[in-house]
């Protein structure tokens, strides 16, 4: 049998034990978090850009007289981004996240806020 003191320095060397795989399990789960929030924020970003793009084949699709606003938000879940359109493109962008997806031709940018599409002439207008 072992003395008193033996047991107390196993029992300390065990908790420590415990203690560290308690740490990497925790270093683990953190890293998994991050992946999820990225994973997150790039569908997100994605969801946008592809919400963006119907708004606009939508406006592409019907006769000339089509009005419709809506509203994009300032942030996704907490994200910052940014919003480009460029040569029949549109693009969203976060500190993580890039998505750029094409859309027909048409007049004006999409902004953060209130937006108002519409169709005269054959030609669509943003804002």
């Amino acid at each position: 049998m072992g003395s008193k003191a033996q047991v107390s320095v196993e029992f300390f060397i065990l908790m420590g034990m415990a203690f560290l795989i308690a740490i990497a399990f925790e270093i683990a789960a953190l890293d998994q978090l991050k992946d999820f929030r990225v994973q997150r924020e790039s569908d997100s970003v994605k969801d946008l850009a592809i919400k963006l793009q119907k708004e606009v084949l939508i406006a592409a699709s019907v006769e000339d007289g089509y009005i419709r606003e809506f509203t994009i938000p300032n942030n996704l879940d907490s994200v910052n981004y940014t919003l480009t359109t460029l040569n029949y493109t549109i693009t969203v962008e976060s500190k993580n996240s890039i998505y750029t997806i094409s859309i027909p031709n048409s007049a004006g940018n999409v902004t953060k806020g209130s937006n108002t599409i519409n169709k005269t002439g054959g030609v669509i207008h943003i804002n």
